[in-house]
């Protein structure tokens, strides 16, 4: 499906982020990029975009994105790109075929959304417009929004100024030809070269459809829009399905702060894991030194990395770096850091009293947290299935025993808490996996 995005204009009100709107950075990615891949996953395969301000620079970004996505984004030049954005669609009417996605560049949205408008019903000479139908919605600036009345699914009437609404344009619509010449009608009949005039002509022939969604969508106009959609996205990555309670209540809020940090470099994802597999030796060899101190920043070391290690992944959603190889080659580091750090506590405890059953709990520590890694995937899986979920165990309690212990000066104690919750809880998974078969 072919894809118009509008991206002409110079955004003044987000100048203080980037001198081009459709090149400011939000987390890591230009605000272009981020419309363009949500499109890409909702089923555009083609873009054609509408430049105008520092027409170049974002042509020679387009030209650059388009090798790394390997799809096709054509420019479209408007030299009037100070007049309304209707002149901007117009650019585009000799290369469009029906039906087309219409976007903004500076409007963030859920793929979702443009899934839904494939699915509505199209007939000849309609336009449809993804209409948000949250009134309470935080994200929206009223001041700015278009608001948009509906009615039976038409849209009766659209504007920034309109009394009577009960939604907002979301800057998301599935156009036919027709809206090429709702613009042409608007200017000539109106003197108005928006697309709310072209909607208003075309709901006079009830050809303006309205797709209500709750769905996530912002439009980035203003440093405080800006603020919004970062929180927003950085929210997003809390509250994950797989998240242990250390996880969910302490490791992402930190991590979340870090990656937002991370994002502005040139960091892999990959790299992360590596610094934060460092990170877990480092905390194993202080471990085994034999001395309380070294336990103890050993312990905080530990705890460190495990937040680190939730970096990777949210810099990789971020910025759209996520890969199998980089999941595997995760999980693969996370067991060497498990099974070193776990050695380290047992030559630990070994050091102190030279007991051997300080050596067969360790063992049995470092068993069942491979048992438990094991077995995390059939039995996460089987959880998505449940309304109900219990309390997840696994890497980040793990690794938050073991920095209580190196503080508290209990590493004996949480060995044995270690070897005994693992192993149980490996036991219950092969059990309500059996029962659920």
């Amino acid at each position: 499906m072919k894809c118009l995005i509008i991206a002409a204009g110079q955004g003044s009100r987000l100048k203080s982020k980037g001198k081009v709107k459709p090149l400011v950075p939000l987390l890591g990615v230009p605000l272009i990029e981020r419309v363009i891949r949500s499109a890409i996953e909702g089923g555009a395969d083609e873009f054609y975009v509408i430049t105008g301000y520092e027409r170049e620079q974002v042509s020679n970004f387009l030209q650059q994105l388009a090798k790394r996505l390997n799809v096709p984004i054509i420019p479209i030049q408007n030299d009037d790109w100070q007049k309304e954005n209707g002149f901007s669609v117009l650019k585009a009417r000799d290369v469009m075929e029906e039906p087309f996605l219409l976007l903004m560049a500076d409007h963030l949205f859920d793929p979702a959304i443009i899934q839904l408008l494939q699915k509505q019903p199209f007939n000849d000479g309609d336009v449809l417009l993804a209409v948000d139908t949250d009134k309470n919605n935080p994200l929206v600036d009223m001041e700015d929004v278009t608001k948009v009345c509906i009615e039976n699914g038409h849209i009766i009437n659209i504007g920034k100024t309109i009394d009577d609404f009960n939604g907002f344009d979301t800057g998301i619509f599935l156009c036919s030809q027709a809206i090429f010449e709702a613009l042409e009608s608007a200017c000539k009949i109106h003197n108005d070269t928006t697309l709310s005039a072209a909607i208003r002509v075309l709901a006079e022939d009830k050809h303006a459809i309205s797709v209500q969604t709750n769905r996530f969508w912002i439009d980035v106009d203003d440093k405080f829009a800006h603020q919004k959609a970062e929180k927003t996205l950085l929210d997003s990555l809390q509250g994950k399905s797989n998240d242990g309670p250390v996880s969910r209540w302490l490791n992402r809020p930190i991590s979340t702060r870090i990656s937002k940090f991370l994002v502005n470099f040139n960091i892999t994802p990959n790299q992360i894991s590596f610094v934060s597999f460092v990170l877990s030796m480092i905390a194993a060899g202080l471990f085994a030194l034999g001395n309380y101190w070294f336990l103890a920043i050993g312990g905080i070391v530990a705890q460190f990395a495990s937040i680190i290690d939730g970096s990777d992944g949210e810099v990789a959603r971020l910025k759209y770096l996520s890969s199998d190889y980089g999941g595997w080659l995760d999980a693969v580091l996370d067991r060497y850091s498990d099974a070193f750090l776990l050695f380290g506590l047992t030559w630990y405890v070994y050091s102190q009293d030279l007991s051997p059953w300080a050596l067969g709990i360790g063992f049995l520590a470092i068993i069942g947290s491979f048992m438990l890694s094991y077995t995390a995937d059939k039995y996460d899986n089987l959880m998505k299935k449940r309304t109900k979920k219990g309390l997840r165990m696994g890497r980040d309690v793990r690794v938050f025993l073991m920095f209580l212990g190196a503080i508290l000066n209990q590493a004996y104690t949480v060995l044995i808490v270690i070897a005994v919750l693992m192993n149980l809880e490996t036991i219950q998974r092969m059990v309500i996996c059996k029962n659920d078969r």
